[in-house]
């Protein structure tokens, strides 16, 4: 607890010479007369004086602050100040002392500030402000108050996704913010066993106002973590000790009853793919499967309905999806695109018994539909604004009014493919429900000297409803206007052969 004691018939009222408006100040300051009032800021901001050269920054920790208490209602005045700090007085030439303010009630007023160290200020070091006069003696501590904000922890699960690369580790993350001082530590442990290593803790660091912030990240190793293993993170720090604990089941919180069911579905052949590799690729999707759960083989097979022929099936590799610890496996076969057009039915038939209480089939087939429409397709050369700049033009490919929304778009400077990462196509936005439409459009960004220079440029647009399946157009400096070309687009060299 806090003493302030005064010698003497009338006890002078100490008060910090910073903001009074702080809001965040201490509500008892021990035995004090009902006179004293006391207002605490936090600088150095709002009314304390940084004094190191050359720093703006208001939560430095280098520098000088000033702070000062000021003695009221005192008879006789105060004759003298004096300060220290860790029971050393302050050298005199860091403090200043302010003549006396009579007040008209009969009594005094005197003030009085000194010069300190930030860092000491900002790491809540105390110091004593102590005021003489024919009287007695009286004290009061000034310190940096803590803030408003309680001290708060935080821990953080891994992310599955994490797991998934070639070095199967993920990072729990441990934080603690608000803490009073930069005196904190981190301790980790697993299954109550203390670790020594694993681990790297950032901190403590300057919060503002808020005081300090410890952060520290365990990695951990994907066996340990799907084996349920509780991972404990313990912040101890001044007038504070927290402990919090994470493993699976804390996170995911899965009880008897609340798991997610294994699904099966199909995925379609996009068009592009068709296009570009000559084949028609088939997808059943086994989802919802847990992490620890995948079974070293997978009983999936393709067939084609109407002879029920088993066709070569592949197995993918687990995959993590959005959902904490589920993945899914992919088992593809590839027919010939004439087949998958001509409307041919094929079927996905699923038997994992440690997943699914039965064997499951689903159906996959192209369905006709008489609203294919074909885009239209516009190209627009660079703005003129954008040319006087001399540094980038933008062509940019328009496609509007077409369905289905599957298409491709690619891009050729003087009959050369350019690649992929030089241009940026949008996802279908839809344009009208009735009929059913979309559009979407590609940019490809490209050196003002090259267009000046006469490059010429090519879109290339893929869509079903084509009469050809693709159209292309290019533009360049001389014609100023899309002209219909014969460009050859370079196919895939893992086009399938059908027979």
């Amino acid at each position: 607890m806090e003493e302030y004691v005064f010698h003497g018939p009338l006890p002078p009222t100490y008060q910090l010479l910073l903001n009074p408006t702080e809001q965040c100040f201490p509500k008892s300051h021990g035995k004090i007369s009902p006179l004293k009032r006391f207002h605490f800021e936090t600088g150095p901001y709002q009314g304390m004086t940084p004094m190191a050269s050359g720093s703006n920054t208001p939560f430095t920790l280098t520098g000088l602050v000033t702070i000062g208490c000021l003695a009221k209602d005192v008879v006789p005045p105060v004759i003298s100040f004096t300060w220290d700090h860790q029971n050393v007085s302050i050298n005199p030439d860091s403090i200043k002392q302010f003549p006396s303010v009579f007040n008209p009630v009969g009594t005094f007023s005197s003030s009085s500030q000194v010069v300190i160290s930030a860092h000491d200020w900002w790491n809540f070091q105390p110091f004593y402000c102590r005021a003489n006069n024919t009287n007695g003696n009286g004290v009061v501590q000034v310190v940096r108050p803590t803030s408003c904000l309680q001290p708060e922890m935080i821990i953080r699960a891994p992310r599955l996704e994490d797991f998934e690369n070639s070095n199967p580790n993920a990072t729990i993350v441990c934080m603690a913010v608000n803490l009073r001082t930069a005196r904190a530590t981190v301790q980790w442990q697993k299954n109550g066993h203390v670790l020594n290593s694993g681990f790297a803790t950032t901190g403590p660091a300057v919060m503002g106002r808020n005081g300090y912030s410890i952060v520290s990240e365990l990695i951990v190793d994907r066996r340990d973590w799907v084996s349920e293993k509780t991972f404990s993170c313990e912040v101890r720090s001044e007038n504070f000790t927290s402990t919090k604990n994470i493993s699976k089941p804390l996170v995911c919180d899965i009880g008897p009853g609340s798991e997610m069911k294994v699904h099966v579905g199909t995925i379609p052949p996009t068009f592009t793919d068709i296009y570009l590799t000559k084949s028609a690729k088939l997808t059943c999707r086994i989802s919802n499967i847990p992490y620890d759960q995948v079974p070293k083989k997978l009983d999936v097979i393709w067939t084609r309905e109407r002879d029920n022929k088993e066709l070569e099936t592949k197995i993918g590799q687990a995959t993590a999806q959005d959902k904490n610890e589920l993945v899914f496996v992919d088992a593809t076969a590839a027919v010939c695109p004439e087949e998958w057009n001509s409307g041919e039915t094929f079927k996905c038939r699923v038997t994992i018994p440690s997943l699914l209480p039965a064997t499951e089939t689903r159906i996959l087939q192209k369905l006709k539909s008489s609203a294919y429409h074909p885009p239209a397709v516009y190209v627009l050369p660079p703005p003129s604004e954008q040319l006087a700049l001399q540094e980038t033009a933008t062509i940019t490919c328009l496609l509007k009014g077409f369905y289905p929304n599957d298409f491709f778009v690619k891009w050729m400077r003087n009959n050369e493919p350019v690649g992929p990462s030089e241009y940026f196509t949008s996802q279908p936005i839809q344009e009208s429900k009735t009929p059913e439409r979309y559009f979407t459009y590609s940019t490809l960004n490209v050196k003002e000297q090259d267009w000046s220079y006469g490059d010429t440029y090519t879109c290339v647009v893929g869509h079903e409803a084509l009469p050809l399946q693709t159209t292309q157009k290019t533009v360049d400096k001389n014609t100023g206007k899309p002209t219909l070309v014969n460009v050859s687009l370079v196919l895939s060299d893992a086009a399938n052969t059908c027979y």
